[in-house]
């Protein structure tokens, strides 16, 4: 096949993959309007502008996320956008190739949680894969969010409460978060039974979105601006997961991620 070919063809996937990106966000936008107000929307969306615009800071960024990965154990080489590998379409890898892709994806989603106040939210299929090396990559664009230290707290909170089993830990996240009348949906997204056989997808996160919505009280405040770079981070996430079409065993990647733990 000619070289141009192959070119074409790759950016042929790349467009198609882009657009299939930008459906799944266009298709959570009714699920989430009621959690979040157009205010708060407006001033996140402000903000992750802003950051994208800088591509100097986004590189430092870059370079500080690849540190706490080497820190974490999490073997993901980190690129910048004009550095960024052709990745291997996720149906040609082998099943082998899509579990361990899909693990360190999920290494990575709690390494950035835990272990930095900044997090780069673009985990999409297009930007997370095995190069022709047989190497996991990660070229993100330049979305990213300096979490505020209490929103911050509270999701460390949640997601260290549920797998460490720490209930008091859990409640005291999900009230950080204002999600007290939203518990239940909220415990149904991350996971059933002990967590070892999760599959993902974004009709699950939909459902979710949806659940949480109708769970909250209608005099309940709505939830803080930072969610909607979480629902960026966690829609990605969902994207990526649906597309190695596996379960993963998300306890695992949590334990290998946080902080202070030695099971690696």
């Amino acid at each position: 096949m000619a070289t141009n070919h192959l070119q074409a063809s790759h950016l042929t996937h790349g467009r198609s993959r882009a657009r299939g990106e930008l459906g799944a966000l266009i298709d959570l936008l009714p699920s989430s309007v009621d959690l979040i107000s157009p205010r708060s929307i407006a001033r996140q969306s402000f903000e992750l502008l802003s950051n994208a615009a800088n591509g100097r800071r986004f590189i430092s960024v870059l370079m500080s996320m690849q540190s706490h990965l080497r820190e974490a154990s999490v073997p993901v080489l980190v690129t910048g956008p004009k550095e960024s590998a052709a990745l291997v379409e996720h149906d040609e890898l082998s099943r082998s190739q899509r579990r361990w892709i899909g693990q360190l994806a999920l290494e990575l989603y709690f390494t950035q949680l835990f272990r930095s106040e900044v997090t780069v939210l673009d985990l999409w299929p297009s930007k997370f894969g095995v190069d022709e090396n047989g190497d996991a990559v990660w070229s993100p664009r330049p979305f990213y969010v300096r979490w505020e230290p209490r929103y911050r707290e509270g999701l460390r909170d949640v997601y260290a409460g549920f797998f460490l089993e720490d209930r008091e830990r859990f409640d005291r996240g999900v009230h950080e978060l204002g999600l007290e009348g939203a518990a239940g949906a909220l415990l149904g997204h991350l996971g059933p039974g002990n967590q070892r056989s999760v599959r993902f997808g974004a009709e699950k996160l939909r459902t979710t979105l949806s659940a949480m919505s109708g769970q909250r009280e209608a005099q309940d405040p709505r939830l803080h601006p930072n969610f909607v770079a979480f629902g960026l981070y966690l829609t990605a996430l969902h994207e990526l997961l649906g597309s190695l079409d596996m379960a993963f065993d998300v306890r695992a990647a949590f334990m290998r991620s946080y902080p202070g733990n030695r099971q690696r």
